[in-house]
């Protein structure tokens, strides 16, 4: 298992399979690295692919300290500098994108040469201004008061209403999220929800990739809107899938993630 320690003295797990141009995949919230199994092995055997499990989630859920986006992006920054990668293909599915926004913010550019953003807009919360079809702030903060009363229960349905067919079996990868440290993710995710990163797509300059499922949770109307605002982007909607398109539709998605890398 691989591990590096971040400036703050945080233990984070990462994986490394493959050769090539470099492809580093981030997960959502509460999940892992483990939820992109139907994409590194294939995707691997064109790049050098990079997953990481975020502190408080999957082997990285001894940390305690960091409950933000920024400090997330911080420490993906830490790892790209930690393996001397440039020309970074950054990859990120739901908060994965956020962090990748977050690091713009902070790093702009620095070793990246392009992004690929999967399933999120640029404010999770539903509000009249902002119909994204996922929780409102009472219903954020109910289900971060769930996290602390009942953890796998909370994250376990969670998981299981992201996947469309519903016959896929995911024990695996909800085991994997019940590593997730509730004192860690449950304020993490109001500071997600919380974060409207309209003012810094805007200003994302290398070649992007974005991708929505059109039966997904989020409003992908507003998905693709952030397409939209950044200055050179693509998008790419999944017809009959949702939020785990690149799960549900694996060999569709390894596709257009190898196309677009290989521009």
């Amino acid at each position: 298992m691989s591990y590096f320690v971040t400036n703050d003295d945080t233990k984070i797990y990462y994986t490394e399979q493959g050769s090539g141009k470099n492809l580093l995949m981030v997960h959502g919230y509460g999940c892992s690295g483990k939820y992109f199994k139907n994409n590194v092995p294939e995707l691997s055997k064109h790049f050098h692919v990079v997953t990481i499990d975020l502190r408080g989630h999957g082997n990285s859920n001894e940390a305690v300290s960091g409950k933000r986006i920024s400090r997330l992006a911080t420490d993906v920054h830490e790892l790209i500098k930690h393996l001397d990668l440039n020309d970074v293909t950054y990859l990120g599915w739901s908060m994965g994108c956020s962090v990748g926004w977050s690091y713009w913010d902070l790093f702009r550019a620095d070793r990246l040469k392009k992004f690929i953003f999967v399933d999120e807009p640029a404010l999770g919360l539903d509000t009249k201004d902002n119909p994204s079809g996922l929780l409102n702030y009472q219903q954020t903060l109910d289900f971060c008061s769930s996290l602390y009363t009942d953890k796998e229960g909370a994250l376990n349905g969670f998981i299981k209403n992201i996947v469309i067919d519903k016959s896929l079996n995911l024990n695996d990868l909800i085991e994997d999220t019940y590593k997730a440290n509730a004192d860690f993710v449950s304020p993490l995710f109001y500071n997600h929800m919380a974060n409207d990163w309209s003012d810094i797509i805007k200003t994302i300059d290398i070649p992007s990739l974005v991708f929505s499922g059109k039966k997904s949770f989020f409003n992908w109307k507003l998905v693709k809107k952030v397409s939209e605002e950044l200055q050179n982007s693509e998008f790419e909607l999944f017809e009959n899938v949702g939020h785990m398109l690149f799960f549900e539709e694996a060999d569709h998605f390894n596709k257009s993630v190898t196309e677009f890398i290989e521009k």
